[in-house]
């Protein structure tokens, strides 16, 4: 089982939690049981004392907005914006896709978000951006991808009323 988690025998996690997954659970499961009402059950207080530190020090130490820079926005949509980000430890240049929470949970959309994270931390076609971070907090889904210059093909095609020439498209 550690191999799974250290990176090692990675065909196999295709069905299995991995690291990120297990904190993230964690984190949620710690701020469920956080709530006043259920501190009341004694076992409940117990686990929220006992993992405390070690949720703030995985809240500290994860990959959240604070890590970036936001330079400009490339998008805008029903249940979110795209941006311009400058990782602040590297320097790098990520495209970052942001969705309001609320909006994915009433829109039924959270599906369509694990969906568009799973596809492109699977993909290896040159055709498909990668994923470098994905993460949360309390209003928003993040995700942090590689930056293509230029917009989508979408965004092209409505340009130019739907459809390229062949000039264009070469």
């Amino acid at each position: 089982m550690n191999n799974m988690f250290i990176g090692r025998n990675a065909g196999q996690m295709k069905n299995f939690l991995a690291r990120e997954g297990l904190l993230d659970a964690l984190v949620v499961l710690y701020d469920e049981c956080n709530s006043e009402a259920l501190k009341k059950d004694p076992l409940v207080s117990a686990f929220v004392d006992k993992f405390r530190a070690q949720v703030a020090d995985v809240r500290r130490l994860r990959v959240n907005i604070t890590d970036f820079e936001v330079k400009n926005i490339i998008g805008r949509g029903h249940f979110g914006e795209v941006h311009v980000v400058k990782e602040k430890q590297t320097g790098d240049i990520y495209a970052m896709k942001t969705l309001r929470k609320s909006d994915a949970i009433n829109q039924r959309l959270a599906a369509f978000y694990e969906e568009e994270r799973d596809i492109m931390v699977r993909a290896s076609s040159p055709w498909l951006v990668g994923l470098q971070y994905a993460f949360q907090d309390m209003h928003n889904l993040y995700l942090v991808m590689e930056f293509q210059p230029g917009g989508d093909l979408r965004a092209l095609l409505d340009r130019f009323g739907g459809s390229l020439g062949e000039e264009m498209t070469k």
